[in-house]
């Protein structure tokens, strides 16, 4: 039996695609993806799409003598560079036996109903906004609105990749929809747990996207009038682009077309406002709002712990480390799945300065991103360089380097990176 756990890290550029293996006796090995989805802003290469992908997963599961079958499906949360790739048409001859999805995905839940249709209605509007003929002319800084419409694609329902995580897949698998310290197993791996750190059913988790100064790896870069540019989501963030971009929280609770209109004057005026609880700037709370309801696993498998946190924001991570049972068990990674690309707000620097043991380096750590150039701080250097300290081996997906003992590159790096995590 392997003494190892394969990782394949799916090259998808700005997205994230994942497949575990964990062994099992001598026969075939338990699997699980984890996500399958890449944003339109940052594909690996010119004609690649996510469909590409899903055909890679599928020829590479499928073995001599049966049909391709996973244990496990997730899907971290419903972004576009996420869950793009479920639309492929490959995953109908695709057996699965279950589906993890987080709590906001319910749909039998009321309350989860509530936050997916808010989102839903104002990623639409934020679509439709830009649609409009105001935005075909030229603008004094282009870039923003790019980068706002693209947030507003990401954050689209993406119905069809849902509508196959939710009905879609061969064996009719069981769906779960899992919140914060839920355990989960997979019967047919029993030496297998899996640990759910979020998303937590608390507003007041979920809400809190952004850590506080000093805890996150963002870097604040004086300006001469004594103000300061920040990193938002990535982007660099000026004080007009959080005027520029603003909505008050009763406006955006309407229909998709009066968001539009809305939207639309609100953004060429540059209405007056500020990004805070009363007076949201939009696109960029939307995207943090979903990603704060993403799921963060952690897979036990005998001596090996890894951790996928998706893209889940400072909320989760604070209650995560503020608890002693899970803080405990963040100090136990032995592979890391960098949160939200690299992102600074994604990785809280306590994580890895305090509670990562220095004295037992993790395995490995993996980032999967490509380059975009609306978001040039991601991945954020001083974390990746920060990681390195307490790391065998950081890679990224765009740069995975040479092959060497238990981390192989596939096809010049096209189709992604193997790491052998030793358990």
């Amino acid at each position: 039996m392997p003494d190892h756990v394969r990782i394949r890290m799916y090259n998808v550029g700005f997205g994230n695609c994942f497949l575990l293996e964990f062994p099992r006796g001598e026969g075939v090995p338990a699997r699980i993806l984890v996500d399958c989805g890449a944003h339109t802003a940052g594909y690996p290469k010119p004609g690649w799409k996510p469909a590409d992908t899903a055909k890679q997963i599928v020829a590479d599961i499928t073995e001599d003598s049966s049909a391709a079958a996973i244990d496990v499906v997730v899907a971290s949360h419903r972004h576009q560079d996420h869950v793009s790739g479920f639309a492929a048409r490959e995953w109908s001859t695709v057996t699965v036996d279950q589906v993890w999805l987080p709590w906001t995905e319910d749909p039998h839940d009321p309350r989860a109903t509530d936050i997916r249709n808010r989102q839903s209605r104002l990623a639409l509007g934020l679509q439709l906004a830009f649609s409009q003929d105001q935005f075909a002319q030229p603008w004094e800084k282009p870039e923003i609105v790019e980068s706002l419409r693209s947030l507003a694609v990401n954050n689209l329902t993406n119905e069809a990749a849902m509508r196959t995580l939710h009905r879609g897949f061969l064996g009719h698998p069981t769906r779960q929809y899992l919140s914060a310290a839920a355990e989960v197993t997979v019967p047919e791996c029993p030496e297998l747990k899996v640990h759910v750190l979020g998303p937590s059913r608390q507003p007041g988790v979920i809400r809190e996207m952004d850590p506080p100064r000093g805890a996150s790896y963002l870097q604040f870069q004086a300006r001469a009038d004594g103000g300061e540019v920040v990193s938002e989501a990535g982007m660099r963030a000026t004080s007009a682009f959080a005027k520029q971009f603003s909505l008050a929280p009763q406006q955006f609770e309407t229909d998709p077309a009066t968001q539009a209109q809305t939207l639309s004057v609100e953004i060429k005026n540059a209405a007056a406002g500020v990004m805070s609880e009363e007076n949201i700037a939009v696109a960029v709370a939307l995207e943090k709002a979903v990603n704060g309801t993403s799921l963060m696993l952690m897979f036990e498998f005998r001596d090996a712990f890894l951790l996928f946190p998706g893209d889940a924001q400072w909320g989760t991570w604070n209650a995560a480390l503020t608890d002693p049972i899970t803080r405990d068990l963040l100090s136990r990674t032995t592979f890391y799945k960098v949160g939200h690309h690299g992102s600074h707000n994604a990785t809280p620097m306590e994580f890895v300065e305090q509670v990562l043991d220095p004295a037992r380096k993790i395995w490995g750590a993996a980032a999967s991103v490509h380059p975009i150039k609306m978001l040039p701080e991601i991945p954020r250097a001083p974390l990746l360089e920060a990681l390195g300290k307490h790391a065998d081996r950081v890679v990224r997906s765009d740069e995975p380097g040479a092959g060497d003992e238990g981390l192989v590159v596939r096809g010049g790096g096209s189709i992604g990176v193997d790491f052998h995590v030793p358990c």
